[in-house]
């Protein structure tokens, strides 16, 4: 009886210890915005300043918190900021201030979901065998049907088909007599189309400008890694040919928030945001600073994959160097730092 009466006061004050602990944390974290404006807590960024992170405020420019350690931010408000401080994860919510501490839930075999047979929505497509097929074929949908097995990868399946003008195509990758796996564009006969004739070690669509009539891909002939010089080998190319950017950007481009593109090389010698959506520069590759990630603030949760949802959030890019990291506006015309390390 005794045993049971001391394991229920143990757990009762180790639930109270645990308690007053987040407490403690939560009201340490709520100091950090005491000067914050709580109607626009969207303004609130962090910097950082020798692997020690404050905030500041980008409407008035004033410091909220001088840097101190342990306490990082990973996603700003957008509209749930979140971090980690003392090894506690948090999450501050900018419509109501609320601040909530986040843990791991302890691992349970009761926990573990079952393992249920996926349901396929589309059908799994047939190799041909035929030595004189050299194409593809899809079904009433659009999805494919069969291939040639000259087109069947060591793991994947190097074949992708879209419609263009009324027409099936796709882009179609193939083992080349190096050993190495280089990528055209076919018809449903196989037939190689004119700028397309299997040269390029990467191509795939631009998911932010394609249309039916209007499609366009991004190109790389060559893998380069040089720190020193723009990778001249990427770019993009429609399908009559036509070329954007070709020998300007610094690394090969993937979508990072609302179809821009922090694109820079691997030592971040040359950065740049990249407009994949319209193809162009918002920041030319440049030298000066090293852009590294992009970020945003937004009263709503937003879609970053969507581009249609950019005007809705205020967009910052990431710069770092010299012990220091901070944001910037996209105008390159505002630093978001303390007046005095500026």
């Amino acid at each position: 009886m005794k045993i049971k009466l001391y394991t229920i006061l143990f757990l009762s004050f180790s639930l109270f210890s645990f308690g007053q602990e987040d407490l403690k944390i939560k009201n340490e974290i709520a100091a950090f915005f005491a000067k914050a404006d709580k109607k626009n807590l969207q303004s609130v960024l962090p910097f950082e300043v020798n692997n020690k992170v404050g905030l500041i405020d980008a409407v008035t420019k004033k410091v909220l918190l001088n840097p101190i350690k342990n306490f990082q931010v990973n996603t700003l408000f957008n509209p749930v900021m979140t971090g980690y401080y003392k090894d506690h994860e948090f999450a501050v919510d900018s419509k109501n201030f609320k601040i909530t501490l986040k843990k791991s839930p302890t691992s349970s075999p009761d926990l573990v979901p079952t393992m249920a047979e996926p349901k396929r929505e589309k059908p799994d497509p047939k190799i041909s065998y035929d030595t004189n097929f050299k194409g593809f074929s899809v079904d009433e949908f659009g999805n494919l049907k069969t291939y040639a097995r000259i087109y069947k990868g060591d793991i994947f399946l190097n074949l992708d088909p879209f419609k263009y003008k009324g027409k099936y195509y796709a882009i179609a990758g193939k083992k080349m007599a190096d050993g190495k796996t280089y990528f055209g564009i076919i018809d449903t006969d196989g037939n190689t189309q004119p700028n397309f004739d299997f040269v390029y070690s990467q191509l795939s669509f631009n998911e932010f400008a394609k249309s039916e009539d209007d499609i366009w891909f991004i190109a790389n002939a060559s893998i380069n890694y040089s720190c020193e010089v723009l990778l001249e080998s990427a770019f993009f190319i429609n399908m009559e040919g036509k070329e954007k950017l070709r020998g300007e950007m610094p690394n090969y481009p993937s979508s990072d928030i609302f179809g821009l593109n922090a694109n820079c090389s691997g030592c971040i010698k040359y950065s740049s945001v990249l407009d994949i959506e319209k193809m162009d520069w918002i920041i030319k590759p440049q030298s000066k600073i090293k852009i590294r990630w992009m970020d945003y603030t937004s009263k709503t949760v937003l879609d970053i994959k969507k581009a249609s949802d950019r005007n809705k959030a205020k967009i910052y890019i990431k710069v770092f160097g010299g012990g220091l990291t901070y944001y910037m506006d996209l105008d390159l015309k505002t630093k978001y730092l303390p007046a005095n390390i500026k």
